[in-house]
């Protein structure tokens, strides 16, 4: 009984540790900032290219079908958007389609 009792408590310690860890991970990675972006077209690459996008306070920007502005997470090493979350909304970008909040065209 003895032993039981320690392998529980050897279980619970490790899924403690394990949760610990988790709830880090997940916190880092939810404390990304955010922040509107707006398209302007300098270098080579078009809309999947983050040196062509700039920070912006707000977009200003009407619906239309030519790319204003994109709101997604900044990479904190250069102020630009980061990589992979420009990657993850491109397919949204290249159809054209807005989404409130994140994704805005300009006519």
């Amino acid at each position: 009984m003895k032993k039981v009792k320690l392998l529980f408590a050897g279980i619970a310690l490790i899924g403690a540790i394990g949760g610990a860890y988790a709830m880090k991970a997940s916190s880092s990675a939810g404390s990304r900032a955010m922040a509107w972006f707006e398209y302007s077209p300098t270098q080579s690459g078009g809309t999947a290219n983050p040196a062509n996008y700039h920070e912006v306070a707000s977009t200003g920007c009407l619906n239309g079908s030519q790319l204003c502005a994109i709101r997604v997470e900044k990479n904190a090493s250069n102020s630009l958007p980061d990589a992979t979350a420009l990657n993850n909304i491109q397919g949204d970008i290249d159809a054209g389609t807005p989404i409130a909040g994140r994704v805005v065209f300009k006519p």
